[in-house]
């Protein structure tokens, strides 16, 4: 009696048969095959991999369970789960072709049209982005998605491809917490670029430690190195590595080798009169041309402009620095020798000179040593030039009477005081026209009848369909592009000279400055608004330092 109940129940149900069950194997099989697939892409592309798994799988167990427990019949519920699963799979997809390249995307046109051409799709290789080169000179190739470091080389070509297309300088990796901040340098300015995972990071790290030739299983001790990359059609791009380890995790800054040269000073930002006069300033053949600024305000590649504008195949050029920036032509670079057995750098500039040079570079002066052995050359017939950290002219000329102690040799010796900013330009593409304050104009001491109009970035951002911003594809939204230099510049004139002469007080020779109609730092960098060069905004954050 229970058997015959129980082969009727079976047979009522219909769940029991063979060819029920291997469907079911078969589907259950296909849903664990993408969802580990969703699982490798999600990081791939660099998306929220947990919250896509969570959704996939709440979703899957759902149409699951709707699969047997409804009362419709078997088709109809392979019929629902079904449809569960191909929306969350099409969901996903059409979210993570927004974030890949149009030859990357999913079941798009392009993408079915590839799919359905069985020789192109024979002969066409996976798009490589990047190609690493390691510190040795190889050529790395793309490890396959089953080896360990896939995943390190997925995150590390993501991430030095962004840096490249967003002309990123400088990117550091921070561990903060359970995940790591993403910080990147664009035209020297620093944005949080968000969070990426422990693991993520951590294995983004190991490859570019393993590319740059680093012990990858040593991550407390500081390391540095180099490699390159090659992006299709482009040239070598250099990066410099630097790793360190933290009670949090271990950090990355990772900088991209700018090939430098020597820029000509009619390309550093001088307006007209600035650059007639420091023409005629380097023809003087000795004397002291300091040239001033807060850190990472250029200074070192404005004092190399002027190296450069000497002949250096008539005139003997020195460099006495810490280190060397770039390479230039026909100019013997020194370098600050350092360790406990080394001299002084006053006595190793000393040793510099007695070469005989007729132009000398100093690239830093850390002390009364130093100023005073760059004063006593320029009174013998030297032309020295010498890098200061200062806020302004007035501010650095002060600092030098004080480091050379004799107004006098000061006055003697002095040519001109120069000191500057960098400030970005506006993209020429994205920037707009607006009419200033007329009261701001009357704070800056600017004509509000003749300004009609200042340029700023844009002050919207417009978005797709899909809710995605629309970025300037010249300077990827950040709303410039590049930088310049303004300068505040002194010219030692023979008034000038008198006064410094006589020991007047600050306030005298700034009188004396402005009747030569000298401009202030933030009033050149007002010009450069005038002209549409930059915004008033960045003027202001630039000249505040």
């Amino acid at each position: 009696m229970h058997n015959e109940l129980l082969a009727q129940s079976i047979q009522m149900g219909g769940y029991i048969t063979i060819w029920k069950l291997l469907v079911f194997i078969i589907v259950f099989i296909l849903w664990a095959w993408i969802g580990q697939w969703l699982n490798k892409d999600a990081k791939e592309v660099n998306t929220n991999r947990t919250f896509w798994n969570e959704i996939y799988l709440a979703i899957g167990t759902i149409g699951l369970v709707l699969w047997f427990m409804l009362p419709a019949g078997f088709l109809v519920g392979t019929l629902l789960f079904l449809v569960l699963w191909a929306m969350t799979t099409i969901i996903y997809i059409l979210h993570r072709n927004v974030r890949v390249p149009e030859n990357q995307t999913l079941l798009t046109m392009s993408h079915i049209k590839w799919l359905l051409s069985f020789e192109e799709r024979k002969t066409k290789k996976k798009s490589q982005r990047l190609i690493f080169i390691s510190v040795n000179n190889n050529e790395l190739p793309r490890p396959y998605k089953d080896e360990k470091e896939y995943a390190g080389y997925v995150a590390a070509e993501a991430l030095l491809h962004d840096m490249w297309r967003r002309r990123v300088s400088d990117t550091v990796l921070v561990p903060q917490g359970e995940n790591y901040i993403l910080r990147y340098i664009i035209d020297g300015i620093a944005t949080d670029e968000g969070e990426r995972s422990h693991e993520e990071a951590a294995e983004c790290i190991d490859y570019l430690k393993k590319v740059a030739g680093l012990d990858v299983e040593d991550h407390r001790r500081p390391q540095a190195g180099s490699f390159f990359t090659i992006r299709t059609g482009e040239k070598d791009t250099g990066w410099r590595i630097n790793t360190s380890g933290s009670t949090r995790g271990e950090q990355l800054r990772l900088e991209r080798i700018e090939e430098k040269k020597a820029i000509k000073l009619s390309a550093l930002g001088f307006n007209p009169d600035q650059l007639a006069r420091l023409e005629e300033t380097i023809k003087i053949a000795d004397g002291v041309v300091l040239v001033t600024g807060p850190k990472n305000s250029g200074i070192t590649t404005t004092i190399y402009s002027m190296i450069r504008h000497h002949d250096a195949f008539i005139q003997n050029i020195h460099s006495f620095e810490k280190e060397c920036i770039m390479e230039l032509d026909n100019v013997t670079q020194g370098l600050l020798k350092r360790g406990s057995e080394a001299s002084s750098p006053a006595r190793q500039l000393q040793s510099v000179l007695h070469t005989d040079p007729d132009v000398i570079m100093v690239g830093f002066c850390d002390g009364p040593d130093m100023a005073q052995i760059c004063t006593k050359s320029a009174r013998m017939g030297k032309k020295m030039y010498v890098c200061m950290d200062a806020n302004s002219t007035f501010q650095a000329l002060q600092e030098w009477i004080k480091m050379v102690t004799d107004h006098k040799k000061v006055a003697e010796s002095l040519r001109a005081v120069i000191n500057q900013r960098l400030v970005r330009i506006l993209c020429d593409e994205c920037r707009e026209a607006y009419t200033p304050d007329v009261n701001m104009l009357k704070k800056l001491n600017l004509p509000a009848d003749k300004i009609k109009q200042f340029y700023r970035p844009p002050s919207e951002i417009e978005y797709d369909k899909r809710g995605n911003p629309i970025l300037c594809p010249r300077c990827q939204g950040t709303g410039y592009y590049g930088r310049t230099a303004v300068f505040e510049t002194l010219f030692v004139s023979d008034a000038l000279r008198k006064l410094l002469e006589e020991n007047a007080p600050l306030n005298m020779i700034t009188t004396q400055c402005r009747k030569e109609r000298m401009l202030y730092l933030q009033e050149q960098a007002l010009r450069a608004v005038i002209e549409g060069v930059t915004s008033i905004q960045e003027v202001l954050r630039a000249t505040s330092k």
